[in-house]
């Protein structure tokens, strides 16, 4: 449901990894359990330079998987052991509490994705899927919803739906790879940021309260 607010910005997107969770890429904790992290970053480096798209990075990573025969819910219990990061649960309930939309936008996973979403009160989830057999086993095959470097793309489909223009919206992200997720919405928010971001954003924060200061 649209909100009804007075207030300038009626949503405010999070990106996830970085900034919603202390974990900074939640796709590597699955590698690091896997044991497939030098692989994984080889396919990183095909998607960097722009030689596969982000659906194949997802498969070939998922690929690396599939010799150990991982079921969805042991994906779900690897990535559970997560950390909120400080003030998140205070700044969505005061957001919510002023009538404001919220929605996670995560090139992550939404196993993962929904759990936070759910122990924070988010209203949405925009995240990426892992296709499971009728026995829960992994597939290959992927959900792809959001290029992680094109965040932007999948806020502003989910915008029209809610019929709230980009103007109205704040986006908060960590890394250079929400330059452009940043860079669409009404009020761009670095949350201490790698040096690239920075160079993009409206505003740099280091205390997620600091957002409310805009509502």
């Amino acid at each position: 449901m649209v909100s009804n607010s007075s207030h300038k910005y009626k949503l405010v997107a999070f990106d996830m990894d970085g900034t919603l969770i202390k974990e900074r890429n939640s796709w590597g904790i699955l590698h690091k359990y896997f044991g497939t992290t030098d692989e994984a970053h080889k396919n990183k480096e095909g998607y960097v330079r722009g030689k596969i798209s982000y659906a194949e990075f997802m498969r070939k990573d998922t690929a690396l998987w599939l010799p150990f025969r991982p079921t969805i819910g042991q994906v779900e219990h690897v990535l559970s052991s997560y950390t909120l990061m400080p003030h998140s649960e205070q700044v969505i309930k005061e957001l919510k509490n002023n009538g404001i939309e919220t929605v996670i936008v995560t090139g992550g996973l939404d196993v993962l994705a929904r759990k936070v979403a759910t122990r924070l009160g988010i209203e949405h989830v925009l995240a990426n899927g892992l296709v499971s057999d009728d026995n829960g086993y992994i597939t290959g095959e992927e959900i792809c919803n959001v290029d992680v470097t094109r965040k932007d793309m999948a806020l502003k489909s989910f915008v029209q739906e809610l019929n709230i223009p980009l103007s109205k919206c704040v986006a908060v992200g960590d890394s250079k790879y929400d330059i452009e997720f940043l860079k669409c919405a009404g009020l761009g928010i670095a949350f201490d940021p790698d040096p690239e971001l920075s160079k993009h954003a409206s505003i740099v924060i280091y205390d997620l309260r600091d957002i409310l200061r805009y509502f």
